[in-house]
């Protein structure tokens, strides 16, 4: 997985200049949301997508929820026409949204062939090494809690033991090391793009966040740090260690029943997974729904991008799309 952040990083290197204009007006240390769905698995439809959302503070998110809840009041799957309002939100010519959506074909799943258990596996190691030295040249702070590290370090063993077992969800492990991967390259995204103070990162409530006490959420902030890492001309303390500055992250806990209470939030990227989840490599669409998100919020658009990533079982590669008329 970790070969894979690098691709990412140069896969988006475009829309990370793109991204920093659109947001120009935001002064640097503002705090920044991120919405995330999923459309994983479904026999019918030709793509695998996650999609993520960036939502700009422009409002307090209880009345940006409101707004969506009264234009959206429900997901795409249970909708005929697209409501124009969210539509308009989504491409918004004022900036308060931008999103990326990863696009794997039905076909390649979830990349089978490149990232394989063993892949998977083998960053374990290396990454309880890296907590354990966050954990030494961390400073003490009233923000960190002590038992942070061990807590991260538990729950990297189990999914090690996991992935170690006969009966390992092998497609449900591909889908956390993918999806923390690609959240960590919107962390690296808005973070270079705008000098984010805050990340905060919400995502619909799902198996692949939930799994082994949400080690989603671990791993995507160890991948950021590491593409930070790469970062040229950075500066080291006396100890000789990477000075980052990274902005404070903090993670949403869906609840495990009910109704998820960031549900208006998370109805973004679930128009965007599903349009794209359908959208063929010929631009072909089951349903009337697919077609006006296509042309209403993706084609042309200046905020609403692609990365595509195919493998050839060897290699593997990702480019940002955009649809264009």
């Amino acid at each position: 997985m970790i070969d894979l952040l690098p691709i990412l990083m140069s896969a988006t290197t475009t829309m990370q200049l793109r991204m920093k204009n659109w947001f120009a007006a935001y002064p640097a240390g503002m705090p920044w949301t991120i919405v995330s769905d999923y459309c994983l698995g479904d026999e019918g439809k030709k793509n695998d997508v996650f999609s993520f959302v960036v939502i700009a503070n422009h409002d307090k998110t209880e009345n940006i929820s409101e707004y969506i809840s009264g234009v959206a009041p429900r997901d795409i799957k249970n909708i005929r026409q697209v409501p124009l309002g969210l539509m308009q939100y989504l491409t918004s010519p004022q900036p308060v949204t931008f999103s990326v959506s990863f696009v794997i074909n039905r076909d390649s799943a979830l990349l089978r062939d490149y990232l394989r258990v063993e892949d998977m596996a083998s960053f374990i190691p290396d990454a309880c090494e890296l907590v354990r030295a966050l954990r030494t040249n961390s400073p003490a702070s009233s923000s960190v809690n002590p038992g942070y590290f061990d807590e991260v370090l538990r729950r990297l063993g189990i999914f090690e033991k996991d992935l170690g077992r006969k009966q390992m969800n092998e497609k449900l492990s591909r889908q956390i090391h993918l999806a923390s991967g690609f959240a960590a390259t919107l962390f690296y995204l808005v973070t270079n793009a705008t000098g984010a103070g805050y990340l905060r990162w919400i995502s619909d409530r799902d198996k692949l966040i939930e799994h082994n006490d949400t080690i989603v959420y671990d791993l995507a902030y160890l991948y950021f740090i590491l593409m930070s890492s790469s970062r040229t001309g950075l500066i080291r303390n006396d100890q000789g260690n990477l000075i980052l500055d990274l902005p404070k992250t903090l993670f949403e806990l869906p609840e495990k029943t009910g109704q998820h209470r960031f549900d208006a939030l998370i109805r973004l990227p679930d128009y965007l997974a599903g349009t794209l989840a359908d959208i063929g490599p010929d631009m072909s669409y089951s349903k009337e729904k697919f077609r006006e998100m296509l042309l209403g919020v993706f084609v042309d658009s200046p905020n609403n991008w692609l990365v595509h990533l195919t493998s050839n079982g060897e290699r593997i590669s990702a480019r940002s799309v955009q649809y264009r008329s």
